[in-house]
């Protein structure tokens, strides 16, 4: 089959007949028992060949052309992959080189075959796309004390389970954590784990150590999430109706709160830590207790649309039905009522003292979030804002629109520099900038905008950068509602 593609990649109309006529010709294969025919978890047919029929093709062929056949294949996958990408970042698409990479490299380059199955981000991948079998099928392929020893901690971990590609997140993560590393390529890794972005494509280079804290596989189409005070738990919410609670240490589901509809759009932990706020599409925003999941009463904040932490417990909430900022406990209001409506894309400086949000039109407002004064408003952006982030102190603001990253220093608007991004949901620290780029995040500086270190470990376009309440930890999450939560202190040294 992997010929047939090979050849008839480019065919044309005129001869696609005889693509039918090679896959009726391969059920008669099967009919006779020289291929069996199987259908997968994905939905698709794999063909499985006898390996005495194996042999006898291979016969034909002598070693070197085998190994240059194996290699010319090797390359067609290797084009598959960006300048500088690793093997983990295979297209999603790409099914067959997910199951036959290892196959086809271990008849050309065996040692490069060895060096990949033993690496986290080639397991990792491969556990979270084919399940322990497809990590398994590749381990066979390769026999060293590595391998063998991966292969009895899969087993032991799966314990008689069906291997196959849909693991549930629980498994998945006890599995990949049994492995010895996280289930997601690491950033950093020590001479056993993920390299770092290779100067070509496919090849391998060893990175420092891990400033991975947790991975967790969040729900399909999450929308929002919110890291605990003490860092110990992570809350989630999105299309499926449910408040998810995670446990950071054992990367496990604490607990599922039902909420009251459909679509939940915004979470938040209160800085104590004692509930969870949700806010629900056309509802008004709900409280829960930690601990127990049971819904806390009275709540009288309404209809909230963002929210953000300062310094020694502070809170503020965007109210969407009365258009003011307000204390989520107590409903508040701080200062006066915005001009504008529909404010977003809330930020609150560190030190608590200046409070940035985006109003309807590109409208950009500063404000003392202590006495409502408002400090200053910034021209009007000229395309669609996604994120706004303060300086720890407010001497400087961070714009990410449609088209591009841009810092200014505060009051005069001064110019740092600017970034050529796209849909920017970055996240900010006093001396760096945490900002995506494709399947990688981008660690910059906020005074020259130098790139200070790349963080490799997503196996999909990152969509979202945040920090902690705290400022100690950065969270990513990318399109596959993947979340990596990061040590702040470990990614700039």
């Amino acid at each position: 089959m992997t010929e047939v593609k090979e050849i008839w990649v480019d065919v044309d109309s005129g001869l696609k007949r005889h693509v039918h006529r090679t896959l009726f010709l391969l059920e008669d294969f099967e009919r006779v028992g020289l291929v069996h025919a199987a259908k997968a978890d994905d939905g698709r047919w794999r063909l499985t060949v006898p390996e005495a029929l194996h042999e006898r093709l291979r016969s034909r062929w002598s070693a070197d052309e085998a190994a240059d056949w194996h290699g010319r294949l090797v390359d067609n996958a290797l084009a598959l992959l960006k300048p500088g990408d690793p093997w983990s970042a295979l297209p999603a698409g790409a099914g067959y080189w997910w199951r036959h990479l290892v196959w086809h490299m271990q008849y050309c380059d065996p040692a490069q075959a060895a060096r990949l199955v033993t690496f986290p981000g080639w397991q990792i991948a491969k556990i979270q796309r084919l399940g322990a079998q497809g990590l398994l099928a590749d381990l066979a392929l390769v026999d060293s004390p590595e391998s063998r020893a991966t292969a009895s901690v899969i087993h032991e971990v799966m314990n008689g389970e069906e291997h196959g590609s849909r693991l549930d997140p629980g498994k998945q993560a006890e599995l990949l954590q049994a492995l010895g590393h996280m289930p997601l390529p690491r950033a950093h890794a020590d001479h056993h784990g993920e390299p770092e972005r290779p100067t070509v494509a496919g090849q391998f280079v060893v990175q420092p150590q891990s400033a991975v804290r947790a991975v967790l596989q969040l729900p399909r189409l999450t929308f929002d999430f919110a890291l605990a005070p003490d860092a110990t738990w992570l809350v989630a919410v999105g299309n499926d109706r449910l408040v998810h609670v995670y446990d950071l240490e054992t990367q496990a589901l604490r607990r599922t709160i039902r909420g009251p509809s459909d679509m939940l759009r915004h979470c938040a932990v209160a800085p104590d830590g004692t509930f969870i706020m949700t806010r629900a599409v056309g509802e008004k925003a709900q409280a829960w207790d930690a601990v127990s999941g049971e819904e806390m009463l009275p709540f009288k904040v309404g209809a909230v649309g963002e929210s953000v932490y300062g310094p020694d417990g502070m809170w503020v909430a965007y109210n969407t039905s009365t258009g003011s900022f307000v204390y989520p406990l107590t409903n508040e209001r701080r200062g006066t009522k915005p001009t504008t409506k529909g404010m977003s894309q809330l930020a609150l400086a560190a030190d608590g003292a200046t409070l940035a949000a985006c109003g309807r039109g590109g409208q950009i407002l500063l404000w003392d979030p202590r006495s409502g004064r408002l400090l200053a408003e910034l021209p009007r952006q000229p395309h669609e804002i996604h994120r706004l982030g303060l300086a720890p102190d407010g001497s400087w603001i961070a714009i990410g629109d449609l088209y591009r990253l841009r810092v200014l220093e505060l009051p005069g608007l001064r110019e740092r520099f600017t970034l050529e991004q796209t849909r920017t949901r970055f996240a900010t620290t006093e001396d760096w900038l945490a900002v995506p780029d494709a399947r990688r995040v981008q660690i910059r500086s906020t005074r020259t905008g130098e790139l200070l270190n790349t963080l490799e470990a997503h196996t999909d376009d990152v969509r979202d950068c945040r920090m902690s309440p705290d400022r100690k930890h950065l969270m990513t999450k990318d399109r596959g509602d993947t979340l990596i939560v990061w040590d702040a202190a470990a990614i700039v040294p």
